[in-house]
């Protein structure tokens, strides 16, 4: 599977990326953010940030790191940066497989539509869990293969097309959080048609 900055969704086509995406996911992701009740002096990773359409949705009394493999999208999202005056957001480019962060750096750890992006949804998840806290929280907002057995087979006829393009429409949930050291406190349907879920998981302490 194409990586995110090989994908032309994600690459050739970062300038175009807010027009066709971001009115799909921007109100999701700023409702989601401005939900999580982050405190004063926490620490944020957005895994994946993309162009930065959820920055200015942090509230300035956090620290938030983004990152994002694709140099393109990086431009992107330093020039939404600098233009809105975040100056509590910092962008590095960064690897979602290998984050280069130390264990138990961050309160919270956040992702929207990436996870079935990167090539190992599995080693991303375990990268998230590794650099949070324990007691802090993770969020990821994606797609899942259905539960429903008819609409699991329709995802796996259409994988191939959408691993062309970049993601894979066949990522299992319960596969994703097996066996990671989490808790599961929020979990709801959400985006357009309610194809979209959200979680809320809480690392062990």
């Amino acid at each position: 599977m194409a990586e995110p900055h090989e994908s032309r969704i994600y690459s050739d086509f970062a300038r175009f990326y807010d027009l066709f995406f971001g009115r799909v996911f921007v109100d999701r992701e700023h409702e989601t953010i401005e939900q999580l009740n982050l405190r004063p002096d926490q620490n944020v990773l957005e895994v994946g940030v993309g162009t930065g359409i959820s920055l200015d949705a942090y509230p300035s009394y956090v620290h938030v790191v983004g990152i994002d493999p694709s140099p393109d999208m990086m431009e992107h999202a330093v020039k939404r940066v600098e233009e809105n005056r975040l100056k509590n957001v910092e962008l590095k480019v960064g690897d979602a497989l290998k984050l280069d962060f130390p264990d138990n750096s961050f309160d919270w750890v956040t992702t929207f539509h990436v996870i079935t992006v990167v090539p190992d949804p599995y080693k991303m998840m375990s990268e998230m869990v590794r650099v949070c806290r324990a007691g802090g929280r993770i969020v990821i907002v994606t797609h899942f293969q259905s539960e429903n057995p008819l609409l699991a087979i329709f995802n796996t006829i259409v994988n191939p097309i959408t691993r062309v393009l970049g993601w894979t429409s066949k990522l299992k949930k319960s596969r994703l959080l097996a066996g990671q050291a989490i808790t599961v406190e929020r979990e709801e349907r959400c985006g357009p048609a309610w194809v979209h879920t959200l979680i809320v998981a809480r690392k062990a302490v």
